[in-house]
Formats: structure tokens, C-alpha cells, sequence
């Protein structure tokens, strides 16, 4: 029988979950080992959408990439992911960080998905090395050519299926990249410090973008959801090549926003 346990070990193939942030909750996180896990749905968030999925689809276990428990829970309700996995018997194993840093996780993903649109030299290195050998969050690339804020943001807009994206007030030519994954604007300054033009994330606060204007940097937000939508494709197609004999299903769902562009309500 196909169980949690051997997910668990595939996963942890790809993303060790030992390269973890201290601050993190990747691992098994609902359900135990022994549990049956033939029929798999991955996905970015566990979010109900995602769990109704996956019971229409028969799912024994989820995979994810952002922990469905995350921060120490007081109290449980009937509405909570977390009460509903456990009630419909689905198992959870979350990989965050983990697959941030994988070399064939998020971040690379999304520098093959981008090299030939950015006309990058295919040179890319760690943007902040975290792990002992190398490995980090995001990286940094040079293109070939010099972009302005507003070209260089449409085709990050296409690339990741953007409403919008929001960037910086800025007439400074970019070339040397930054890329991170997620919500990263806290390492702006890094990214500042290794001489990039721009840091292309998610989730920027209101006073990263003056930090980065007093920086002389280049910010463009695409959204969390929107760069690490692939988590689900990524993990799916690494169980399957694994486990040859699971059933599996790639699943983001829909970003939990949208943008309101004006004109006829969506």
C-alpha cells in the first residue's frame, strides 16, 4: 500500500526538510505515516477551495507548499482547513522553505519560465544563501538588454498571469535582476548591496517601497500567489515521476484577490 510516509520521503527528496527556516512548519502536519496516499492533490495553499477539490477528487493527502498550520493554535472551528482535513480523513504535508531553496524548486522555476523572456545570460547566482551547501532564497541575473520599469513589468505581468503589478516610479535603465518568490522586499537591501537594478517579489509593504526608492532600487510586485503558483505543478510532477503508480493532481485554485481595473464589475 501506498502511504503517507512514502509522499513524505519523495518530498523530502526533492526539498530535505531538514533545510527548513527555524521559523518554519514544514513536515507531515494532519494525518499520520500509515495513512493510505494513492490518490494525491498538490497545491500552493490549503485553503477550503482546495479541500473541496480534493474530496470531489477521492485525495487521501494533500501536498503543499505553504503550511496549513502555521503559527500555534488556541482554538479550532468547523470552518478551519485544518478541523476539515481531519474530519474528511485527508492527510497534509506541507513544504515551505524547503522547496524556496530546492534546486529544482520555486525559484528555479521561475528563472527558467523568465531567462528567455527577460533575455537573461543564464548566469544566475543565490540571491541570499541560506543552507550549507549554497543553496538560498531567490537569484540574481543580468540581461542583455536594458529595460524600463514599465516594459520589463508587462512581461512579468504575462509571465505570471498578472491582473496588474504594481513598480516603482523609477526612469532608471534595469539590467542586473533580483528575483525572490513569495513576500522578499525584507531583503532589498541585499539585493541593493550586490549591485541589482531591480527586485522583482510579492507582497511589498508600504515602506519598501520608499526604502528602495532612498536605495536607488527598482521594486515591481507580482503578487505571492501569482510567483508561486507552481508549487502545485512542481510537486506533482516530482511524485509522479517517483511514485509512478499514485494518482495525482495539480490544483492552485484561484488567488485568494483580485484586482478591480475599473469599467463592468468582474
Amino acid at each position: 500500500m501506498l502511504t503517507v510516509n512514502k509522499i513524505y520521503q519523495v518530498i523530502n527528496d526533492l526539498a530535505p526538510f531538514s533545510s527548513q527556516e527555524s521559523w518554519d512548519n514544514s513536515g507531515l502536519l494532519v494525518g499520520d505515516g500509515d495513512m493510505p496516499a494513492k490518490r494525491i492533490l498538490t497545491a500552493l495553499d490549503i485553503s477550503m477551495e482546495v479541500i473541496e477539490e480534493a474530496e470531489r477528487f477521492g485525495a487521501q493527502l494533500i501536498v503543499a507548499h505553504h503550511p496549513v498550520i502555521f503559527s500555534p493554535l488556541k482554538s479550532l472551528s468547523r470552518k478551519e482547513p485544518v478541523y476539515q482535513l481531519a474530519a474528511k480523513g485527508i492527510a497534509a504535508i506541507c513544504v515551505h522553505t524547503p522547496l524556496d531553496i530546492a534546486p529544482a524548486g520555486l525559484n528555479v522555476y521561475a528563472h527558467d519560465l523568465l531567462k528567455k523572456r527577460l533575455s537573461l545570460e543564464d548566469v544566475p547566482s543565490v540571491l541570499e544563501p541560506s543552507w550549507t551547501d549554497g543553496r538560498g532564497f531567490g537569484w540574481m541575473d543580468n540581461s542583455r538588454i536594458e529595460w524600463t520599469i514599465e516594459a520589463l513589468a508587462e512581461q512579468l505581468r504575462e509571465a505570471f498571469d498578472c491582473d496588474g503589478v504594481r513598480y516603482s516610479r523609477t526612469s532608471k535603465k534595469l539590467r542586473r535582476m533580483a528575483f525572490c518568490s513569495g513576500s522578499a522586499a525584507s531583503i532589498l537591501e541585499l539585493a541593493v548591496a550586490k549591485g541589482c537594478d531591480v527586485l522583482i517579489t510579492g507582497d511589498i509593504k508600504h515602506d519598501r517601497w520608499y526604502a528602495a526608492e532612498y536605495a536607488g532600487l527598482a521594486l515591481i510586485d507580482c503578487g505571492h500567489f501569482q510567483t508561486e503558483q507552481f508549487a502545485a505543478k512542481i510537486l506533482a510532477e516530482h511524485i509522479q515521476a517517483a511514485v509512478p503508480e499514485a494518482v495525482v493532481r495539480a490544483f492552485s485554485g484561484k488567488a485568494p484577490a483580485v484586482c478591480f481595473m475599473g469599467g463592468d464589475t468582474p
